[in-house]
């Protein structure tokens, strides 16, 4: 239903590469929106990293699902005036160029604005447009090490870590759906476009306020963490425990058995062994006794034993392992989705809202690099001799996986 789908009607025009702006526009095509992904010849580069057959990747499947796929040759005059003509009918403009590239392409805000006044415009870069830093390269794990995240993750652990799960990706992703929908919703009132610079470095400076902050607080330390807070080993796995009080802290003795080593006067109050040191003397000593009684059961049977006490917990699971728990299947927590050029259907967690995604409609496929060539450039009033003379030409590239899957 539309009013489930509230940016149906809306068309993107969709220049981003990688992962952060893909994903943000991927967002707005399951809202609704008509995204229309203009790739290089080659298609995006991301499509060339961890390659199956047929030109999808689990990455690519996340980033373009719901979208239509047209590769143009951008350099090319002719290439430019495809380009020109979709803008000229679409809502928003989304790039994610190096600064400075896309103006020299020919498609800078004020060249863009120039053909649509009222188009919502929004730039995804690692450093932001301008700054001493704009022109470097940058992908996620460049932003944890500049922002300060990988020396706070490694602060309690042996040194500075990479998180692998691009949390800087993800949130700039995030960010950039929320900032294009707060624009959508101010050009409904006021029939308005924006010019939006949205920046990795943005993103991760939000995922380190809180270590920022405790630093600022602190003489340029972390607060310490509460002694029981952290993974302990089980007798066939891991778990995560925390208990953050006093209240907590009982009931985490009681699902250890009230064992009396745990109630020592050297471990009272359990508050004061955060300071100074958390992991130094009686902190580290009642850390190490609850390992050891830990290592008495299994992964499962502490999590039975921690729930019935309302100790907060979990498994230290892998993804697969996530993906399989039966209270994520039974939330229906993932769409399990057919995509070209895979053989398996790919698991996509839903979104927020009453959006499902069925499977085998268009808001569920992930095209392929130029899937849809015709079917896009009949939008903008490209007849189809002309579009045969365009892909002829090499203007308009079909890739191979592309090809190959239309002649199925």
């Amino acid at each position: 239903m539309t009013q489930d789908l509230p940016f149906t009607g809306v068309v993107v025009v969709d220049l981003s590469q990688g992962i952060a702006g893909p994903l943000a526009t991927m967002m707005l095509a399951q809202y609704g929106a008509t995204v229309i992904k203009v790739e290089p010849p080659g298609g995006d580069w991301l499509r060339a990293s961890a390659q199956v057959p047929g030109g999808n990747t689990g990455v690519t499947v996340s980033g373009n699902m719901g979208k239509r796929s047209i590769c143009v040759d951008l350099k090319s005059e002719r290439g430019a005036e495809i380009l020109r003509r979709l803008i000229a009918g679409a809502s928003v403009f989304v790039e994610s160029y190096r600064p400075g590239v896309i103006g020299r392409l020919g498609f800078s805000y004020e060249a863009v604005t120039a053909l649509n006044p009222e188009i919502v415009y929004a730039s995804v870069s690692g450093f932001g447009q301008s700054g001493p830093h704009a022109q470097r390269p940058a992908m996620d794990p460049v932003l944890q090490a500049y922002a300060g995240l990988m020396a706070e993750h490694g602060t309690f652990l042996d040194g500075p870590h990479r998180l692998i799960t691009i949390p800087v990706d993800l949130t700039a992703a995030l960010f950039t759906f929320s900032a294009l929908s707060v624009a959508l919703y101010g050009k409904r009132s006021h029939g308005k476009g924006a010019y939006l610079d949205l920046n990795l470095l943005q993103a991760a400076a939000w995922l380190d306020l809180h270590a920022l902050h405790e630093r600022l607080l602190h003489d340029g330390r972390l607060a310490p963490q509460p002694t029981i807070y952290g993974n302990y080993r089980t007798a066939d796995g891991e778990i995560f425990v925390a208990a953050l009080n006093e209240t907590e802290w009982a009931r985490v003795r009681a699902a250890l058995g009230d064992d009396e080593r745990l109630v020592a006067d050297r471990f009272r109050p359990y508050g004061a062994l955060r300071a100074p040191e958390p992991h130094t003397g009686a902190s580290a000593e009642l850390r190490t006794l609850v390992a050891e009684l830990l290592l008495a059961a299994t992964t499962a049977e502490w999590v039975e034993r921690f729930n019935a006490h309302r100790v907060m917990c979990a498994p230290v699971n892998d993804s697969l392992t996530f993906l399989r728990d039966p209270h994520v299947e039974q939330l229906g927590l993932f769409e399990h989705l057919t995509q070209p050029g895979i053989e398996t259907p790919v698991p996509i967690p839903g979104l927020p809202g009453p959006v499902p995604i069925p499977e085998g409609s268009p808001r569920s496929v992930s095209p392929l690099a130029g899937a849809d060539p015709a079917d896009r450039l009949a939008d903008p009033g490209f007849a189809a001799e002309e579009t045969d003379a365009l892909r002829g030409a090499g203007i308009v590239a079909v890739p191979a996986a592309a090809a190959a899957a239309a002649a199925e």
